[in-house]
């Protein structure tokens, strides 16, 4: 089998499986929401050091405590390799410390042809997908995944590409968006910006988000995974008050903080946020 190794283990998260996995379900116990397994499609989730954004993905992970899904799609940005389309890891497995996670080879061959996927070498060393797998065992357990990173920045063809993978799920499954918010910082400057970026991501808005990020309104390095993942959850008809004449709940802001909230330093922050796209109850 072809087995994708840790790349970042011991650097953004202990490479020990009993300190990861007690780290991992400490975030997630910690974590002020309630599970909703059977309304969340997609959640949101950061990507940072574990110290620094792990409590934060721990709420994202948390409402999906319960989930049973044939498989996860793990979007996420490629931070070393220039994507112009997609990366979509098609064979094998991804090792954690806490184990292997399988690929879901069918699905992720298929979904490579849709999406326009060439080489599966930006995933060698990506972090950004890699980091969200951890939380995802601890969670779920070994459901097999299906490994996607994007190119930015995001296009309106990220938001079609999600309607597409849409069209191609079965009931169940979720899709994981990993992105940061603003890099660098004042925590006040941060606070601003990011909170114009996760409002205009609840709203749901794609071509708003797409705009305000190209004028710098809004700050997202993971933009073209939520992007898809917008696409996507509105495809499905999830937080679209036209579908079927119903309003659903809209999307959620599970969690949003700092890295200044573990650093200290207020002068130069990273900024982190936790989404829940969820359908009717």
């Amino acid at each position: 089998m072809n087995i994708r190794k840790a790349a970042v283990a011991g650097s953004f998260y202990p490479p020990i499986a009993d300190a990861l996995r007690a780290m991992v379900q400490g975030f997630i116990d910690d974590a002020s929401v309630e599970p909703a397994p059977e309304r969340v499609a997609a959640i949101v989730a950061p990507h940072a050091g574990f110290i620094y954004s792990g409590a934060t993905a721990g709420f994202a992970y948390k409402r999906v405590v319960g989930m049973n899904p044939k498989r996860v799609i793990v979007l996420a940005g490629s931070h070393r390799y220039r994507v112009e389309r997609a990366s979509v890891y098609t064979p094998g497995a991804f090792e954690t410390p806490l184990g292997i996670l399988s690929v879901d080879e069918p699905f992720a061959t298929e979904f490579a042809k849709v999406a326009g996927s060439d080489s599966i070498e930006p995933h060698f060393d990506e972090h950004s997908l890699e980091v969200q797998l951890p939380f995802l065992q601890v969670a779920l357990g070994e459901v097999p995944i299906v490994p996607v990173l994007f190119g930015g920045p995001a296009r309106p063809w990220h938001a079609e590409i999600g309607g597409k993978l849409a069209a191609m799920v079965d009931d169940g499954d979720l899709v994981i968006a990993s992105t940061d918010l603003s890099h660098f910082m004042t925590e006040e400057e941060a606070n601003e910006i990011d909170k114009r970026t996760l409002d205009a991501v609840l709203a749901r808005n794609v071509p708003g988000v797409i705009g305000g990020l190209r004028t710098k309104q809004y700050a997202m390095c993971g933009e073209a995974a939520v992007v898809a993942a917008m696409g996507y959850a509105l495809k499905r008809g999830v937080g679209d008050s036209q579908v079927g004449g119903v309003t659903p709940p809209a999307w959620s802001l599970l969690d949003y903080r700092t890295s200044a909230a573990v650093s200290g330093d207020y002068n130069r922050v990273v900024g982190y946020g936790a989404i829940s796209m969820e359908r009717t109850a």
